[in-house]
């Protein structure tokens, strides 16, 4: 135990950072490029970087909805958004007469260009964005609950530092106004205490929420007393409990459906009364000819009632109304067929308007197809639990699943503010015990020295190595996946034994060059492999222009790191 509390608590800051930090800054980079996995996956498909939204592009969605429901029992179709720039169709089947059970048959999504509506076939297999998601919360090649709990105890070390460095730090709010970088070791702290009070709101909210999306993982005990080991009826509990409450829905069907009964009732009774009236005045010829043209009728009413009535009208007057809920940000709609009742459409929003909005509570408007009547809008939360209202709600905060484009990007930003954190965290800690170490050679010292490259520069390698191994890996090849992970795997190796073999100094330097370059490469790569013309870098979707733009900016940010670390070798000189 050190003298008093704020050395206690410096002590602590110090090795609960130290300690998990190499490891903690590999989950905070993938985790903050999780943000864009989608675009990732995307953007490691070239086969749909053509397709591009235009005003045809909802028409085309609904003719493609209507062309499916004809022969499946659900539709499901998202409209291209800031995240995707394709029309992406799901459908679902009910199995064949010979299958004894009713699960439905899922097939796989379609997807279309949004601009002419041609199917695009998806070709090229990529680990894409969720290599880097699964890897930042469950690691690689570990055994899923090995890596949650690795990756628990790693995110309560890096809490414990956060709420240290709040106690140690007297004079936070004025330290974010100080930044002193010709002083060695002041500027790495000025360097270190700048991004952790500019994001600390974010970096409190995302590791205390991480550790909540993993109790079910580090405090079993609760679900075990319940449920014993049969986890599928927990998550079956689970699903019931999130599932919405259909009472209400069902009986606005049930009043519709008792309205179309009652006009068919009136129908029938018109066309008897005016066969029996017309009856009563004619001949015996006039009068078989009059009920020949009440049955026409009747028979005409059957045929307008049984038809198909899920049309292009029908979908554009559903979206319709659906806008006058979420102006301008209708992102999918759903067409479902059940047996003996009418069709239903549900439309969801583009952008979520609440935190609550998650894959088991979700906002979204259902109208009967028949009477366009909106049956039901949820109102999000529904559950009446505040526990799993405060799930839910850290959950959405953490995966920023609810975000637009602009909150989004700040949350990376402010994802990336933790990574500089992390490294300059590292990098301070071998800053304060440099003098020391000069006079005394510690092997702690010159290991952490070689962890911190590796890991700082090395996982940036990697992300490069990855990026250009999904480019040059040969289309044909079967397991592209794998080779696109090792390719990221090795690259990171290959970071951390030049750092062990070479002078730390020249390590940094070379590795830093050897990023800078790669990063640049990267934007050339993608315009040779995937751009027929050079017209093409400027007329893609602004998603895939936003990429080159990050390559470049990260070029930037290596080569000024690296123009910093030689100017202040050649002051020393």
């Amino acid at each position: 135990m050190k003298e008093n509390f704020n050395e206690t608590m410096r002590w602590l800051h110090t090795y609960s950072g130290l300690i998990v930090g190499w490891l903690f800054f590999a989950i905070f980079v993938t985790g903050t490029s999780a943000y864009y996995k989608n675009e990732i996956t995307l953007w490691m498909q070239p086969e749909f970087h053509k397709s591009k939204q235009n005003d045809k592009t909802l028409d085309i969605a609904i003719n493609k909805a209507i062309e499916k429901i004809e022969r499946n029992d659900k539709v499901s179709v998202t409209l291209p958004n800031n995240r995707s720039n394709l029309i992406t169709v799901r459908f679902e089947n009910s199995n064949n007469k010979k299958q004894t059970n009713k699960r439905k048959r899922r097939v796989p999504p379609t997807y279309y260009d949004a601009s002419n509506g041609k199917k695009i076939k998806e070709t090229t297999k990529t680990a894409g964005g969720n290599f880097l998601y699964r890897f930042h919360f469950e690691l690689f090649e570990v055994p899923r609950s090995v890596g949650r709990w690795i990756v628990a105890i790693a995110t309560m070390s890096m809490f414990v530092a956060i709420i240290t460095g709040i106690l140690i730090h007297k004079k936070i709010f004025k330290d974010i106004f100080t930044f002193r970088p010709k002083n060695n070791t002041r500027g790495w702290m000025d360097a270190h205490i700048l991004p952790a009070v500019a994001a600390l709101p974010f970096l409190i909210m995302i590791t205390y929420s991480g550790l909540i999306l993993l109790t079910g993982t580090i405090m079993p005990w609760g679900i075990k007393a319940y449920f014993g080991d049969n986890f599928r009826a927990y998550k079956q509990e689970y699903i019931k409990l999130y599932s919405v409450d259909n009472k209400e829905l069902e009986a606005k069907r049930v009043i519709l459906k008792n309205k179309e009964v009652e006009n068919k009732a009136n129908i029938y009774s018109a066309v008897n009364s005016n066969s029996l009236r017309q009856a009563n005045y004619i001949n015996s010829n006039s009068k078989r000819l009059a009920f020949i043209k009440a049955k026409r009728q009747l028979h005409n009413y059957e045929y307008i009632e049984t038809k198909n009535i899920i049309t292009k009208e029908t979908l554009n007057l559903i979206i319709k109304k659906a806008n006058e809920i979420w102006p301008n940000n209708i992102g999918s709609f759903t067409i479902i067929k059940e047996k003996n009742k009418n069709p239903i459409i549900e439309v969801s929003p583009r952008v979520a308007t609440t935190l609550f909005n998650y894959k088991m509570q979700r906002e979204v408007a259902t109208y009967d197809a028949k009477s366009l009547t909106l049956l039901d809008s949820s109102i999000l939360p529904s559950l009446e639990s505040k526990v799993l209202n405060t799930s839910t709600t850290l959950r959405a905060l953490h995966e920023a699943k609810f975000a637009d484009s602009t909150l989004r990007f700040i949350f990376f930003v402010s994802g990336i503010l933790g990574i500089i954190l992390i490294g300059t965290g590292l990098v301070l800690w071998t800053q304060k015990r440099k003098k020391k170490n000069a006079l005394k050679k510690s092997f702690g010292f010159w290991l952490v020295e070689k962890l911190n490259l590796g890991t700082i520069v090395g996982i940036m390698l990697a992300l490069t190595i990855y990026f250009i191994a999904n480019r040059v890996i040969s289309f044909d090849e079967v397991n592209r996946k794998d080779l696109e992970i090792n390719a990221f795997f090795l690259a990171w190796l290959f970071s951390y034994i030049h750092a062990f073999l070479r002078d730390t100094n020249k390590a940094w330097k070379e590795q830093l060059l050897l990023t800078a370059i790669l990063f640049l490469s990267l934007p050339i790569i993608n315009a040779i492999t995937v751009l027929e013309t050079f017209l093409e870098v400027f007329t893609r979707d602004s998603i895939f222009i936003y990429f080159d733009i990050f390559f470049i900016f990260m070029a930037l940010v290596s080569l000024l790191i690296r123009f910093i670390l030689i100017r202040k070798e050649r002051r020393k000189a």
